[in-house]
């Protein structure tokens, strides 16, 4: 009687709280790899990674979910450890939500499953939460703040031959200068105090347009390139 009651369990569908507990883990990995496509320099790797958490959605019967949630979920734990300085420790959240949704069938154990689903709710709103404050200061605040820096293309050697009349000049205006280089250009940077009034602010971009060594417009930066 055992042994049939087994094979009936494997044989039921899925469970409300399983599937819950396995859509979450999938969209746990979604955060982790926007982070690394803003960053990182591994995107390509947790773009592969990322599709093989929604593998547990696939199966329809019980032992078929649970044995896909463990296999995957707990080897995302030493590929963590493995890749921990390509940053692959941030699928961790999903690895722990597939491993509580293996056991999250109040079925077999109404008590497993019930502290399964009260884990699972506080990762995935922990995930939730760190992705909204990154979304917010990382693209949505900057986005929305006022530009304070002028951006402009310079000569490579610029700094060396005209930082310092740069600043006298440039002084009055309360402007602080810096330098970025990419892909062999390098960029001037002036950033200029917030309540810097208009008529200030255009006579400050005239100044920049007229220092030597300047081959690009004068645009302002928004606050997510240039601070």
């Amino acid at each position: 009687m055992s042994a049939g009651q087994d094979i009936d369990h494997r044989d039921q569908p899925l469970h409300r709280v399983q599937r819950t507990l396995a859509v979450c883990a999938a969209l746990a990995a979604v955060p982790m790899v926007w982070w690394e496509l803003d960053v990182g320099m591994m995107a390509g790797l947790h773009l592969f990674i990322a599709p093989f958490i929604a593998i547990p959605l696939i199966p329809r019967r019980g032992q078929d979910f649970v044995m896909s949630c463990r296999i995957v979920g707990i080897s995302l734990f030493p590929l963590g450890v493995i890749g921990v300085f390509w940053a692959l420790w941030s699928f961790w959240p999903s690895a722990l939500l597939l491993l509580l949704a293996a056991l999250g069938d109040p079925r077999k154990s109404p008590v497993a499953a019930w502290v399964s689903g009260i884990i699972g709710a506080l990762v995935f709103a922990g995930v939730a939460a760190l992705t909204a404050w990154y979304a917010w200061h990382v693209h949505v605040g900057p986005a929305l703040a006022r530009p304070h820096t002028f951006r402009t293309e310079t000569d490579t050697r610029w700094f060396h031959t005209t930082s310092t009349e740069a600043r006298e000049r440039l002084r009055p205006y309360g402007a602080t200068i810096h330098g970025t280089g990419s892909g062999g250009r390098a960029y001037l940077h002036v950033r200029f105090p917030d309540d810097l009034s208009e008529e200030r602010r255009a006579q400050l971009k005239e100044q920049i347009a007229q220092l030597p060594g300047i081959h690009g417009a004068v645009e302002l930066c928004s606050v997510r390139v240039c601070g």
